[in-house]
């Protein structure tokens, strides 16, 4: 592939994760990383996930458990670099949560990612979750 293809098919893998996660899709979501990819939501609170079935296990028993809705706005997605099967890149998230018990949440976040290309198709590495909007509740 050429880099104009692996930034687009990057930016493919950032925008199925976020439709497939606000659909409560749990294969297609935790799908989107590589099976010893890691999730670090540390700053947020939630902990650190190895491993693709750890991140399913906290999208299925901490996320989709505790909301009824869920969107995530997704912008300024840049990729700042890309060598072979390896890149790197960043986006920033608004997310908006209805959760079962009627609560609601808001919060802005920043994706600080790595992506490797496995069997032809982008994963997320490593994505670490950093709060990006002061004050905002994570």
């Amino acid at each position: 592939m050429n880099q104009l293809a692996d930034r687009a098919a990057i930016h493919d893998l950032n925008t199925r994760y976020a439709v497939a996660f606000d659909s409560f899709e749990l294969e297609e979501s935790s799908g989107c990383w590589a099976e010893d990819g890691v999730l670090d939501e540390r700053e947020t609170g939630h902990g650190l996930f190895e491993g693709r079935a750890a991140v399913r296990d906290f999208f299925r028993d901490t996320l989709f458990a505790h909301a009824r809705h869920v969107i995530h706005v997704m912008f300024n997605h840049l990729v700042t670099a890309i060598d072979g099967d390896h890149a790197t890149g960043s986006v920033f998230c608004l997310v908006e949560v209805v959760k079962s018990d009627g609560g609601y949440v808001r919060s802005h976040v920043r994706y600080e990612d790595e992506y490797v290309r496995v069997d032809g198709e982008w994963k997320f590495r490593s994505r670490v979750l950093k709060p990006s909007f002061p004050g905002a509740p994570a």
